[in-house]
């Protein structure tokens, strides 16, 4: 993932003003909702988080294997943005989780259903990053950690996909997305949601992933340079 240029920053940051305010200011309520039905447009938000978990999960495994084939110690920038993409997992599934939460207590007035199984699937995703991002920092050797780390990931993509995408559609659930077929959310709210608010979290996932690679290979060569003085 190598997108260079300053132009499509600015621009995730002008799509990303616009999907707030177009989402606030012309698109109308949706029945069924608290707040007058305006508790519904907490989606532009909430929608792309759980969809950047998702892509975040799928970029690591695209490391997590690219390194995997050759475990040489030229391809250890492979861990590198494997280990970024989950970070960034962790942080939106965790995004996810809380206007998850929000919307929860707006809408039947508890911060948490335990019966609802998209929020008891989200928490699992959540609680997978985090054991990625522990298990990462229980080892020194950067090889070894590369390597478990790596196959981690090839082995949480299966069951993290299921989660987020399967099991809610296979049990019942009283999550809004029922609302989208049954036609009590606008149109409006497809044009920000698809059309706004995605691309620009997307790129602002894009962005973030590209500066926290270049914060750890700063940090990798920083102690290189290190342990040579040292010896």
């Amino acid at each position: 993932m190598n997108v260079s240029g300053v132009w499509w920053k600015l621009w995730t940051a002008a799509w990303m003003g616009l999907a707030i305010v177009w989402g606030f200011t012309r698109v109308g309520p949706a029945a069924g909702f608290v707040m007058d039905g305006h508790a519904a447009k907490i989606v532009f938000f909430h929608v792309p988080c759980a969809w950047i978990a998702t892509i975040a999960l799928v970029t690591a495994a695209v490391y997590a294997g690219s390194y995997l084939r050759q475990q040489q110690a030229s391809l250890l920038e492979a861990d590198f943005k494997c280990a970024a993409a989950m970070e960034l997992g962790f942080l939106f599934a965790l995004l996810a989780t809380v206007t998850g939460s929000i919307f929860s207590r707006l809408q039947w007035n508890a911060y948490w259903v335990w019966n609802e199984p998209r929020m008891i699937s989200i928490l699992i995703v959540l609680l997978i990053f985090a054991a990625y991002l522990v298990l990462r920092g229980s080892m020194d050797d950067p090889y070894r950690r590369a390597r478990l780390a790596s196959v981690y990931t090839l082995v949480s993509l299966v069951p993290g996909i299921f989660l987020i995408w399967v099991l809610p559609r296979i049990i019942e659930s009283l999550h809004p997305n029922q609302s989208f077929a049954m036609g009590q959310i606008s149109a409006g709210f497809r044009v920000v949601m698809y059309g706004m608010s995605m691309p620009a979290f997307i790129g602002l996932f894009i962005w973030m992933f590209q500066l926290r690679v270049s914060l750890t290979k700063l940090l990798w060569r920083r102690e290189a340079r290190l342990q040579r003085v040292v010896r």
